[in-house]
């Protein structure tokens, strides 16, 4: 099939952060995908790798989108094996629509998003990761092989369809988190997790952020095997949360919740079933409302400072924060305020020795204009332009949205 076969005209429903596309590319067959970005790489026209569109609005404002090549018609699970707990699926199959195909197996892929619509191909792009991450890891770490478009047609494949194989370089990680600027995401093979048996949620509310940090490094230095351990800061009487999920067997999981209980002194309780879904979707909501979010990382042993360094941003005033991270070390803040607030209050988390890597991931134009959106460079940024260079030297990939 021509390359003019798989072109239609871009319309407002296909906008990147603002900007119609001229042309969408729609291939149906890995091949045809390869072919759009040999096209797009030829005639140097910055592009945009397109999944469900739920984070288009990451990144640099583009100066221009030439094309959009959509992954929509790339969404099938290719293999589920599961007496081996992998499955083989198309960039541009849905998160739901996999774990839903997966559940007859009763397994799954271990990752949360925000995103009712997020496909395999953003997701890993994104690296987004959600509460799951805690025992199960990034989908970096989920990742075991990989088919990748390149801008010069090829396609190449690293990885396989075991969980223990040594073939070739690890491409999966490269890409994960990449956000689209080094190559298009075929498809994914995945380790995969069985569904557990049985699962329940234990909060606990805090006054004071140190009670809060010394529960959390009491749990963590304890036997407890959580599925998910997670804090959140928000506006309130009691502002700290500690959010323990305990998934295993009915008798492990109350066994372990007891456990827990005895550990952390906050005002607690135990949620099951749809309440218990229901808190952990909220935790995800930092990504989807408020003015702007951002994200940033620290050492889990900073964790009072940081919880610190959020109070005082809120005492400002100026701006509300809404807070929800993971005990490891990674989170969210979703800021509500006006423009020179919001800039003031990316600036002093930036300012911060507490944390680091703070990545504005969502906001106005006019706010990602005044702020970059990545941060000050770092010296990892100069071996990243020297890969990117290697597989997109006509530097097309995401319009100079990305972290390269």
């Amino acid at each position: 099939m021509s390359i003019a076969a798989l072109l239609r005209s871009g319309t407002a429903a296909d906008r990147v952060d603002g900007e119609v596309p001229p042309r969408v590319a729609e291939p149906d067959s890995p091949q045809a995908f390869a072919d759009a970005l040999k096209y797009a790489a030829a005639d140097r026209l910055p592009t945009v790798i397109r999944g469900g569109g739920t984070k288009l609005s990451w990144g640099r404002p583009p100066d221009t989108v030439d094309l959009v090549v959509s992954t929509s018609r790339l969404a099938r699970l290719i293999a589920h094996r599961h007496g081996d707990l992998t499955a083989t699926v198309q960039a541009g199959m849905t998160l739901r629509a996999l774990n839903a195909a997966l559940s007859t197996e009763r397994q799954w892929l271990p990752i949360d998003s925000a995103f009712d619509e997020a496909t395999i191909g953003g997701i890993v792009a994104t690296n987004d990761a959600g509460p799951s991450r805690h025992r199960h890891g990034t989908p970096r770490d989920l990742v075991i092989g990989i088919t990748l478009a390149l801008t010069d047609g090829r396609l190449v494949k690293a990885g396989g369809t075991v969980v223990k194989n040594v073939a070739g370089y690890d491409l999966g990680k490269l890409v994960s988190g990449s956000h689209g600027t080094l190559a298009g995401i075929v498809d994914v093979t995945f380790k995969l997790v069985p569904v557990p048996l049985s699962s329940a949620t234990l909060i606990a509310w805090y006054t004071d952020a140190d009670a809060l940090a010394r529960d959390v490094a009491a749990v963590d230095g304890s036997q407890i095997e959580p599925a998910a351990f997670d804090i959140r800061a928000e506006e309130g009487e009691a502002p700290f949360q500690l959010k323990l999920r305990i998934a295993t067997s009915p008798a492990a999981r109350d066994a372990q919740i007891a456990s827990a209980r005895a550990l952390v002194s906050g005002q607690v309780t135990v949620l099951t079933d749809a309440a218990e879904g229901a808190t952990w979707a909220a935790q995800l909501d930092a990504l989807t409302l408020g003015d702007a979010t951002v994200r940033f990382s620290w050492l889990p042993s900073r964790l009072p400072q940081v919880l610190a360094l959020l109070a005082e941003l809120q005492r400002s005033d100026a701006v509300r924060v809404l807070f929800a991270g993971r005990v490891v070390g990674a989170g969210t803040a979703r800021l509500s305020g006006g423009m020179n607030a919001l800039v003031a209050a990316v600036e002093r988390l930036r300012a911060s020795a507490d944390v680091g890597n703070v990545v504005l991931l969502r906001g106005s134009r006019e706010l990602k204009e005044r702020v970059d959106v990545w941060g000050p460079e770092r010296s990892s940024d100069r071996v990243a332009r020297a890969v990117k260079n290697k597989l997109d030297p006509a530097g097309i990939l995401n319009a100079n949205r990305g972290p390269i």
